[in-house]
């Protein structure tokens, strides 16, 4: 009769040992190195900016490795033991580097010290390559990897070289972040810390940011301190939740239990720290399609427009039609944000908003815009659209109409005949990844999201008048 409270308590112990385990921080393991004696240019701060980074990362709980002046053998040591300790305990890793660092045929080398580096060659063969480290973490097959590189200096060895570092392509588990874009240049800094790390460390140890906060806020003050002078660059197709510091306190690391440790095999499982769970990746996200834009200007005023977004993948292009302006941008995924460059000085940074807004900042905090779905184009490749259409608006004031259009493809052109009511109009279109431009006539064009059912939805009119061409039956 005794076996029921027994039950009952076990019961209890496992919940709550189920609830500990849930409620327990992911494991944090951190290798950050920093180089900065180099022969053939020595460095100002990046032991500073490491020590700096380090401290941060401790401070929000991450087991950090810290090598400072590491030769090859040590720097290749140390990334051998990081991605092992990865494949012990899942969770979190991070990698920061800072020092020299250079791109030959699109692979990134991060140089040691101590070698006898004097060309190309000798970087091939006594540097470390970004791909090793990747590498290392990816194998770990852990839920989260972190690459941060402040290595973005010149060429030290061929001044005539390609400057800067190549792109890491990201993943749904890799989130990457550059002290610079993709070719350009970064500053050491004239202060204890590159402008970049300044910047990082400061948001890595503020209380409760996500990981796109935590970088977006680095990649604004970078930017506005450096007058748009260097524009730190972040690529990700992570969509999980990661927060450096939740409610402001450090944390603790969770251990794993020893084979020695007292209790049942089943109870050591259950507190064992899991890996953060495999995200869904990004390619269920469908962004292309047509949006209204309404924004301020960096002198206030504001502006209402259309916007056309195509996609591959992660990444994006963009054409504005603001009044009689246009204006093209391309852009990328930086985890649950999207940082699209349009040709100005000034990057946008956007979030997800409700309902499928997309809410955007300037880097330089000067403007800001949203941009509002109308429709979305199919995701994949369907039948180009031809035939006969019946067709319902709304024009800019308001009043709706209804009439009919025809659509004939001759090559890559498409022509459009509307009628509505005892009026004629013609327009000739281009169609790309699902989106019909059509000059009509206008001050803008019309631009249609062309749906998976072959309906094609459209703006016009800088946005202010809307219209949908349904195929007859």
């Amino acid at each position: 009769m005794r076996l029921v409270p027994i039950l009952v308590r076990l019961t209890a112990l496992l919940t709550t040992l189920a609830l500990a385990q849930a409620q327990a921080p992911e494991p944090r393991t951190a290798l950050v190195v920093g180089n900065a004696d180099y022969s053939f240019g020595a460095l100002t701060n990046p032991i500073n900016d490491a020590e700096a980074v380090a401290k941060s990362l401790e401070e929000a709980g991450f087991e950090v490795t810290l090598r400072t002046d590491a030769d090859q053998a040590a720097m290749q040591a140390a990334i051998a033991s990081f991605g092992d300790e990865l494949k012990q305990k899942g969770g979190v890793g991070l990698f920061y580097f800072a020092g020299h660092g250079v791109q030959l045929s699109g692979e990134n080398y991060l140089l040691p010290v101590g070698g006898h580096i004097r060309g190309e060659n000798d970087i091939k063969t006594g540097a470390v390559t970004a791909t090793e480290i990747v590498d290392a973490m990816a194998s770990a097959r852990n839920g989260l990897n972190i690459v941060v590189l402040d290595a973005c200096r010149n060429n030290p060895i061929n001044k005539g070289a390609t400057r800067g570092l190549s792109r890491i392509d990201s993943n749904r588990s890799l989130f990457v972040s550059y002290s610079t874009s993709p070719g350009a240049v970064a500053l050491d800094g004239e202060g204890g810390n590159s402008p970049y790390t300044k910047y990082l460390a400061t948001s890595i140890s503020t209380p409760n940011l996500n990981i796109e906060e935590t970088f977006k806020r680095t990649l604004k003050g970078v930017y506005q301190e450096t007058k748009g002078e260097q524009t730190p660059w972040i690529s990700s197709t992570f969509f999980g939740d990661f927060v450096f510091r939740p409610n402001g306190a450090p944390m603790s690391q969770p251990e794993a239990p020893s084979p020695n440790a007292g209790g049942s095999q089943q109870q050591q499982a259950m507190v064992r720290p899991l890996p953060i769970p495999q995200q869904p990746t990004p390619a269920a996200i469908e962004l292309a399609g047509i949006y209204r834009v309404s924004g301020t200007n960096p002198n206030g005023s504001q502006y209402q427009g259309m916007v056309a977004l195509s996609q591959q993948q992660d990444e994006f292009a963009l054409t504005w039609w603001i009044g009689k302006q246009v204006f093209h941008g391309t852009g990328h995924f930086a985890g649950k944000m999207l940082v699209v460059n349009w040709g100005d000085k000034h990057p946008v940074i956007y979030t997800f908003g409700d309902a499928g807004a997309l809410d955007g900042e300037w880097a330089d905090g000067s403007a800001t815009e949203t941009l509002l779905p109308v429709a979305t184009a199919a995701p994949e490749e369907i039948a180009a659209p031809q035939g006969a259409y019946k067709v319902e608006g709304r024009n800019a004031d308001g009043t709706s109409y209804q009439g009919s259009v025809t659509i004939a493809k001759h090559g890559r052109v498409y022509q459009l005949s509307w009628k509505i009511g005892s009026t004629s109009y013609r327009g000739n279109g281009t169609l790309q990844d699902n989106l019909l431009t059509v000059n009509w006539g206008g001050s803008t064009p019309v631009v249609y999201a062309l749906a998976a059912d072959g309906s094609l939805t459209g703006l016009w009119d800088g946005g202010h008048g809307e219209e949908t061409l349904t195929p007859e039956q």
